[in-house]
């Protein structure tokens, strides 16, 4: 994999990160510690807040003890248990008003309001709802991993939308992006505690689900975990390595370490938000020249 020093600066028209840049760096800017397993975050651009999933504890067995944290941009605590009695809060993504959150059974539809449960549903046959992500028009797909599927959730009813498909193996992370579905694998050959013979990658299909492409220069990098954007930058992250990447034009550069168990990564602005499972916090990287 070539390595380059690239990062991201300020665009001009649209007052929007877009292309990488020499000479840039992503720091740390902040941390949040005191978190319980946290897998996922998300920024809510509407009530300019961080939402964090904590699953507390893995698997079904341990019970309803998941919540949702608020948190502030600047890393302040706002509301620790905002939505509590969850299972395994994983990938997050929002629609509008309302917040989409996988789980064990398949995901649950939250009110940004006020954190009430809207409504829980349920994907028969799904074996690990993963990571979630919404389209321009609304539509929701959540990555089943363990299913070595891709579900949507359409006009209120959740089917499968792409997969199985033997290019795609253990997609975790997803990002609807110019005209695909990104899809983050962990790799193949899965072993014992979430170890892979084969590392994974980055691979794109298109919205008519007709197939899968791999992105040049994203591949067999690593157990990806989570998948976002900036400007025109793919932001990745390997998370047994804890490394965080970028891939624009064929190019994967390594961006940041956070160390083992960074998870499913969100980014707004020029910041990337990084779950830490192993650490119990909420870890802010900046882009800075």
């Amino acid at each position: 994999m070539k390595r380059l020093s690239l990062a991201l600066m300020a665009a001009c028209a649209a007052s929007a990160l877009a292309l990488p840049v020499l000479g840039a760096e992503l720091t740390e800017s902040w941390r949040l510690e005191g978190l319980q397993t946290p897998e996922s975050v998300i920024y809510d651009t509407a009530n300019d807040r961080i939402i964090i999933g904590n699953m507390v504890a893995m698997g079904a067995e341990a019970g309803e003890n998941g919540y949702l944290t608020l948190v502030s941009p600047d890393g302040e605590m706002v509301e620790e248990q905002w939505v509590t009695g969850l299972q395994d809060p994983r990938g997050m993504a929002i629609v509008g008003d309302r917040l989409f959150v996988a789980d064990n059974m398949g995901f649950h539809i939250i009110s940004l309001a006020d954190g009430s449960l809207i409504e829980t549903v349920t994907m028969e046959g799904a074996a690990f709802p993963n990571d979630v992500t919404a389209d321009a028009d609304g539509n929701v797909y959540i990555s089943d991993m363990f299913g070595q599927t891709i579900w949507r959730y359409a006009e209120g009813e959740a089917s499968i939308w792409f997969g199985p498909d033997e290019a795609m193996t253990f997609p975790n992370g997803l990002l609807a992006h110019d005209g695909q579905i990104i899809i983050g694998s962990m790799g193949a050959d899965m072993g014992e505690n979430f170890t892979f013979g084969s590392p994974g990658g980055l691979y794109g299909v298109d919205m008519d689900a007709s197939g899968i492409t791999p992105l040049e220069g994203a591949t067999g990098i690593g157990a990806v975990d989570g998948v976002a954007v900036i400007g025109d930058t793919i932001i990745f992250n390997d998370n047994p390595a804890g490394t965080i990447y970028g891939w624009q034009d064929g190019e994967t550069v390594e961006l940041a370490n956070v160390g083992a168990g960074g998870a499913d990564i969100s980014a707004y602005d020029s910041t990337v938000l990084v779950p830490q499972l192993q650490q119990g916090a909420l870890i802010a990287l900046s882009f800075t020249e």
